[in-house]
């Protein structure tokens, strides 16, 4: 008997080192928008989106992959089958920073206009569900300001109802 504790103890202390020394699962984050948030080309641009710059703000330990693409809405991101691509890769403790409006504002243009109370939200709420069905874990961001000034210099506001339907989808 004495034998055999010692050797369930040794069993036990090998088990967790084991354990200790195992690499862990690193957290991910996925990004999924507009320009505002997409990887630009570094040759002689300028222009970065804020997606590009994130992973500067990690360590090795976080895994960031951006899928945000210019031009994109929650109706374009989703019907190219890129949202796809992103869901069929999450598990659970994953995140998914979901930030669009830019483009679903554009009236004229049936594959991506999606109008803020009803298919943007409803678009938005769909992104969410899903996410949290694979143990995800979505963060909200409102659609990036654009820099217009009209001749004054006043801000002009380009997004009108989109940040306000992110607010309110964030708070429900």
């Amino acid at each position: 008997m004495k034998l055999f504790s010692r050797i369930a103890i040794v069993l036990l202390a090998a088990i967790i080192s084991i354990a200790w020394f195992l690499p862990q699962e690193k957290i991910a984050i996925y990004l999924i928008g507009d320009s505002t948030c997409a990887n630009k080309p570094l040759d002689d641009n300028p222009e970065r989106g804020w997606g590009q710059l994130f992973p500067n703000f990690f360590t090795s330990d976080v895994i960031i992959e951006n899928h945000a693409v210019n031009g994109r809405s929650t109706k374009s991101f989703r019907a190219e089958g890129r949202w796809q691509k992103v869901y069929d890769k999450l598990k659970p403790g994953d995140y998914v920073f979901i930030q669009f409006g830019h483009n679903d504002s554009k009236i004229a243009d049936t594959t991506r206009y999606a109008e803020a109370h009803t298919d943007y939200k409803k678009n938005i709420i769909r992104y969410i569900e899903e996410a949290r069905s694979k143990g995800a874990i979505p963060v909200l961001l409102t659609p990036v300001n654009r820099r217009k000034y009209d001749a004054q210099g006043n801000f002009i506001d380009q997004h009108a109802d989109y940040p306000v339907v992110v607010r309110e989808v964030a708070a429900e």
